[in-house]
């Protein structure tokens, strides 16, 4: 097979949804209190959240993150993952066969990870929070 592996997009897939399912709820109440929104404190915020919005109001705007945050996670972990492919390749090494990596390698694929990450990331996370501060109550 190839240098391109579409295992690992589907893992960071898989990863980014089943972490926006678990913790979508409580990074909706962290951007409330990030937000100084007068709640008192945690317990606070999440007493208010589900008097005024039910538990719907914990996951207001998930549709938008849960598509494009496994997208968002997909990319980053395939670029890692291909960049140190591509790397290993050009050495001469076999990136299958020969699971040590160089610091250099790695310190590279994390770089052009982590530039994808934040072109990707920032929009994404924008959008995240601004669906996350809409407090009128959900419709049901």
């Amino acid at each position: 097979m190839g240098s391109f592996q579409l295992e690992d997009f589907a893992a960071g897939w898989i990863g980014g949804a089943a972490g926006v399912v678990v913790g979508y709820p409580l990074d909706t109440v962290k951007t409330r209190l990030q937000a100084g929104a007068g709640y008192g404190g945690t317990l606070s915020c999440i007493r208010t959240v589900y008097r005024t919005e039910s538990v719907f109001g914990f996951f207001k705007g998930m549709s938008f993150p849960l598509a494009s945050i496994a997208v968002y996670n997909s990319v980053v972990f395939g670029v890692f993952s291909n960049t140190q492919r591509f790397l290993s390749l050009h050495r001469g090494r076999e990136p299958e066969a020969s699971p040590s990596r160089t610091l250099s390698d790695l310190l590279l694929a994390s770089m052009v990870a982590g530039v994808v990450s934040v072109g990707l990331g920032g929009p994404v996370d924008l959008i995240k929070i601004r669906l996350q501060m809409q407090t009128q109550p959900s419709l049901e």
